[in-house]
């Protein structure tokens, strides 16, 4: 009985315990989206096989070609010259796909020059921090999401809505906040409801520099809304950001609170 309990005891010394991995790419803890995985069958391409897949006039081939880009930036690759192709070749491209796949390139994109070795030493001797420098492409990438705030389309309008609110740039956001504003009007429920969630999170991620105006915006706005997720929208952003202001609408309407869905 001595032995086999010895057995047992060794049995459950050497059972392996189960190991975690962690994330290596500092890219995967931000990254909010999964790709097929179509594009790796056979191994990645090339950085110079995908810029010039992107120049093919197919929209189907620049779709494979951008996947590809951004699976290997997603792998720590840096991928430095596909980003003006991208501008260049597929950034007005009327293909839906292609449009988001674009705004998932954007989201993994380096968007910031990379310090100079002198001012990385200033920094780590005491020095003045380090400061950000926007990428000079990026301002062609900003004139391009300005485009689609004001698309005619309002599923394009919506879409960069809604790509909008994992932007946290400064840099980025802040010319595009009239745009933003606009579409808080727009006929479209669909529009007008991201609008409201977009105006939330620059409000939330950048305070009082973006948008000082936003609970006042949005309280205007939630007072001649009629569609229940863009009026649920605009009350998250009250509750969130001005609960006095939520609570004055709350008191304006408590008739009618039953109502208004969910």
């Amino acid at each position: 009985a001595g032995t086999r309990g010895r057995q047992k005891e060794r049995r459950v010394v050497e059972r392996p315990w189960p190991t975690v991995t962690m994330p290596t790419n500092s890219n995967e803890s931000y990254c909010t989206f999964t790709l097929a995985s179509d594009v790796t069958a056979g191994g990645l391409p090339s950085e110079e096989e995908i810029a010039k897949q992107l120049e093919n006039n197919d929209p189907q081939i620049k779709r494979h070609a951008l996947k590809a880009a951004i699976m290997a930036m997603l792998g720590g690759e840096a991928m430095p010259r596909i980003l003006m192709q991208v501008i260049r070749f597929c950034i007005n491209s009327d293909d839906k796909p292609l449009k988001k796949l674009c705004m998932l390139y954007w989201e993994v994109v380096p968007k910031y020059q990379e310090p100079t070795s002198d001012e990385v030493l200033r920094a780590a001797s005491g020095g003045q921090a380090v400061p950000r420098k926007l990428l000079p492409e990026m301002i062609l990438v900003c004139n391009a999401l300005m485009n689609d705030l004001n698309h005619p389309n309002e599923f394009v309008r919506g879409s960069m809505l809604r790509f909008l609110c994992k932007v946290k740039d400064e840099e980025i956001l802040g010319p595009l906040i009239p745009s933003i504003k606009a579409c808080l009007q727009h006929r479209h429920p669909y529009v007008r409801k991201n609008a409201a969630l977009t105006v939330f999170h620059a409000h939330r991620v950048h305070g009082e520099t973006l948008i000082p105006d936003g609970p006042e915006l949005v309280d205007q706005f939630i007072n001649a809304e009629t569609d229940v997720g863009a009026r649920r929208n605009a009350f998250l952003m009250l509750y969130n950001e001005s609960e006095e202001l939520a609570i004055q609408f709350l008191a304006r309407n408590l008739d009618d609170v039953s109502k208004f869905g969910d």
